[in-house]
């Protein structure tokens, strides 16, 4: 526990091995921790030839310097892996006691490869570590395996990340669960699955070792009582993930009906979040040292899913199992919520794989017979809840969705694929991204496909958004490059789309919630960069954490191009570029093909890539990426 660059955990499930290795300080100084270091891993151990479900792909967790501290808001962990999904990189990230119990257990990542022969599970109990059998655990839901293997262990408090029937059936929309947590996108519950992987569970006791405990806890508990005093984060503490679908129906970015329709859902006065945290919840529960505590705890009083009860609604939930598939039955919602979480699927893909098939229905594409049995008409909940069960076993039709909306289009034929809106394989829900182009240009050149985690450029809702404090022209243009970066509707957004990107990178290197500073600036870069050094006594600033996270943005692009990734993929497809927004406050409005390559090329300049979109070899010599510059070049890919 006294290694304060950090440890590395290597599992191999198909020999038994299993090794603790140092970290250098070079690798946290250079990638941080979390994302950062989980990219550049895969990066070094996962070639083209390794297929996503192969013993060769890696299953890597990663935590942070700050993971395990008195730092507020700092719970979350990463999974990297290649995604069965897409193709390319993948990730996903959770929050919970996971990533601060792996911390506390004196493990900084994991990196798992192999494959089991039969199923297992991973026990680290803090200096131990051994793979046990998990045959008794095959086959039941998250919750089951999570009671299970802690009545095995005879501890409440050991953390349990595990798949459902999602996971181990191969599904690749599978998502990896941690006390109703859910690490969902790019299906790293199918890369478990592939490896006869049930569960990860730590028990962690040990104290995070501090360069400067003093400094250190002083700054925390600072941030600590400016969180807890600040109005900032009254939504998140008072509705949680139930806050935003109606404040995006009013300003007419809420894609219903799979972007049929721009705000103004019919059944949007459902969705008040007052009225349901009135009704639903019942008290609030909180990841590992956040002050904000956004987990609300539910239970329906009353209806077909009366009894149902939670701990934690996930932010993509209410929207992708609503007014995207024109819902508005809020018990429906939080059933939906549960089974994904027990079966481990992705509420983001799921949801909007459900609108999809709901447009096919609608459009004669599919037939009731072809749905066994189900009529997929919008907001057909029980159909919803039927079809989720079906893809998490491979079940009929749910055979061909568990492969991922974009490759089930691909393989249905007769025009399907004009419905499905997506970049990289990866579709979004929720957010019609025509009128905002900065979140366009973000979706489009995501590492992980679609994602408004992945660096959403915040400043250009401030427009769209009544209540919020409009950003000075001046300020707006020294930060962003130019003073139309705040008007949605403007393709001056190549350096905001960067500068997020870049913000993203960060806190997922820490592993700081996005919480803490979507659309609030409590918890400065400057704030960020002193926690770091006090934690690790490496001395950093801003900017040298910015460029840290450029450099991991280009390492990350860096094994998309070695996939093959290029200009062309940096697109959006679907009805984001083939139709205009129909309705609402910015209808008519659409993607200019001509304004579009305009704007990308600014951004590879500005990024300091080739007209490809291929980060240059000047550019990897300067972030000091040598090596990586080589392993292109040996691909011939400059």
């Amino acid at each position: 526990m006294s290694n304060l660059h950090g440890t590395l955990l290597r599992v191999n499930l198909g020999s038994g091995k299993i090794e603790r290795e140092p970290m250098s300080e070079g690798l946290r100084l250079n990638y941080i921790g979390g994302r950062g270091i989980n990219s550049r891993l895969l990066f070094e151990e996962v070639g083209p030839e390794a297929d996503p479900l192969s013993p060769e792909n890696r299953l890597i967790f990663g935590t942070s310097p700050l993971s395990g501290t008195t730092a507020p808001s700092t719970a979350r962990f990463t999974v990297t892996s290649r995604s069965p999904l897409t193709g390319i990189l993948g990730d996903a990230n959770a929050g919970g006691h996971f990533g601060p119990a792996l911390k506390m257990a004196g493990v900084d990542h994991i990196v798992i490869q192999g494959k089991a022969a039969e199923p297992v599970y991973l026990l680290i109990d803090n200096e131990r570590a051994e793979i046990r059998s998990a045959r008794s655990l095959w086959g039941k839901t998250t919750i089951e395996t999570e009671e299970a293997i802690k009545e095995k262990l005879t501890d409440k408090k050991v953390r349990v990340a595990s798949i459902g029937q999602a996971g181990e059936n191969l599904v690749k929309i599978a998502s990896i669960i941690h006390e109703e947590r859910s690490a969902s996108r790019t299906g790293v519950g199918a890369v478990m699955g592939s490896k006869n992987l049930k569960a990860v569970a730590v028990r962690g006791t040990g104290k995070v070792p501090l360069s400067d405990p003093e400094g250190f806890n002083r700054l925390t508990k600072e941030m600590h009582q400016a969180m807890s005093q600040s109005k900032a984060y009254d939504a998140f503490r008072k509705y949680g993930g139930a806050a935003g679908t109606s404040l995006t129906d009013k300003v007419g970015f809420l894609a219903i009906r799979n972007f049929q329709q721009a705000g103004g859902f019919e059944g949007i006065d459902q969705f008040n979040p007052q009225s349901i945290a009135d009704k639903y919840f019942h008290g609030s529960t909180g990841c590992y040292g956040c002050p904000i505590r956004c987990g609300k705890k539910f239970e329906i009083p009353d209806g077909p899913y009366k009894g149902e009860k939670g701990n934690k609604t996930e932010e993509g939930a209410f929207t992708p199992y609503g007014p995207v598939c024109g819902n508005s039955y809020i018990p429906a919602i939080f059933k939906l919520n549960n089974l994904g979480n027990q079966y481990g699927i992705d509420h983001i893909e799921f949801g909007q794989a459900m609108a999809i098939v709901m447009e096919w229905y609608e459009k004669g594409i599919v037939s009731r017979e072809d749905l066994d049995g189900i009529a997929m008409t919008w907001g057909n909940y029980e159909g919803m809840i039927e079809m989720m069960r079906k893809v998490a076993f491979r079940e009929g039709v749910g055979y061909l969705l568990a492969e991922g909306i974009v490759e089930a289009a691909r393989r249905l034929g007769k025009g399907a694929e004009n419905y499905v809106s997506h970049s990289k394989k990866m579709v979004m829900a929720g957010i019609d991204c025509r009128m905002l182009k900065g979140t366009a240009l973000s979706f489009a050149t995501s590492t992980r496909g679609a994602d408004h985690l992945r660096g959403l450029p915040t400043i250009e809702f401030s427009t769209l958004i009544p209540a919020s404090k409009l950003t000075d022209p001046e300020a707006v243009k020294a930060k962003y490059g130019s003073e139309e970066a705040s008007i949605p509707t403007s393709y001056e957004k190549a350096q905001a789309a960067i500068y997020h990107q870049h913000e993203s990178v960060l806190l997922d290197m820490l592993q700081l919630c996005r919480f803490v500073r979507f659309g609030t600036e409590i918890i400065t870069f400057q704030t960020i960069s002193s926690l770091y050094s006090m934690a690790t006594g490496i001395k950093t600033d801003e900017k040298s954490m910015m460029t840290a996270a450029e450099r991991v943005y280009n390492v990350e692009r860096a094994f998309l191009v070695r996939m093959g990734t290029k200009r062309k993929d940096d697109a959006l497809v679907g009805k984001w570029t083939a139709e205009p927004v129909p309705s609402g406050p910015h209808k008519g409005e659409t993607i200019d093909p001509e304004k579009w390559e305009v704007m990308l090329d600014e951004y590879y300049r500005l990024r300091g890539w080739d007209k490809n979109g291929i980060p240059t070899p000047d550019k990897l010599k300067e972030l000091g990426l040598e090596d990586v510059s080589e392993a292109l070049s040996k691909r011939r890919v400059f």
